[in-house]
């Protein structure tokens, strides 16, 4: 059974790697084959996205594709919704928890085929240093992703990345900073479902050692791949997914 978690890590990693939102599917597919609490699981997976952030923050600082004072404000504001969403979950029924995940899990699907029909118009998203307004924004939004990565144990990037493209990020840029701010949320969440002991130590290292494989590889193979067919892709299995668990 370990082995096919190392085996499916590979791929989550590559496709963080790659679009920065693979990690979305762990979760779920856990919950489909493993023997553990909704919590267990969630808290492992945030356990694991740690070690795949730094990884992924590195690849893509080293091709410029960071952000950095944008990722920082984001990342601090990330980590206090997560230690929230943490706490949220432990206090939920499983049920409730399914249905809340599910929910997610197809309203990100949707996004993530249709998002290229959504623009944000907020002025200064696009630069973290041009008024006061925009610290507000992204210190809310950092909030926002963290909480829903402490909840539901998806990762950051999952929000993150689809609401900056919109705002008119470069797909790379957004992916980095999402790499970065992963760090501060999964870190944070984590340490709330360790110190409840929901948290599997094992499980979470080797599904960061799948992932940190695919990471680099998805991380190098980000500028050759077509993103319209991955988009796709990940949109439809997702939407599958959330539909599963809400039924």
């Amino acid at each position: 059974m370990l082995w096919l978690i190392l085996i499916y890590s590979v791929l989550v990693g590559f496709s963080i790697g790659l679009m920065g939102m693979g990690g979305v599917f762990l979760t779920p597919v856990l919950i489909l084959i493993m023997d553990l609490s909704l919590s267990e699981i969630m808290g492992t997976v945030l356990l694991s996205f740690t070690a795949t952030g730094m990884m992924g923050s590195l690849m893509y600082h080293r091709r410029g594709n960071i952000d950095w004072s944008a990722a920082l404000l984001l990342g601090s504001f990330s980590a206090l919704g997560s230690i929230f969403g943490a706490s949220t979950n432990l206090a939920l029924d499983e049920e409730i928890l399914k249905t809340i995940l599910g929910l997610f899990l197809a309203a990100i699907g949707v996004f993530t085929l249709l998002r290229h029909k959504f623009t944000l118009t907020l002025g200064g998203f696009n630069n973290i240093e041009s008024a006061v307004f925009s610290v507000i924004i992204f210190s809310l939004t950092g909030l926002g992703v963290g909480f829903a990565s402490g909840l539901l144990g998806v990762g950051g990037p999952v929000l993150l990345v689809p609401l900056l493209v919109a705002a008119g990020w470069p797909i790379l840029l957004a992916v980095g900073v999402s790499q970065v701010v992963s760090v501060f949320a999964s870190l944070a969440g984590a340490a709330g479902y360790l110190q409840a002991g929901s948290l599997s130590p094992l499980l979470a290292f080797w599904l960061a050692g799948g992932q940190l494989i695919g990471v680099v590889c998805g991380s190098i193979s980000a500028h050759s791949l077509p993103e319209n067919k991955i988009k796709i892709l990940l949109g439809t299995a997702l939407i599958f997914l959330g539909f599963y668990f809400t039924v």
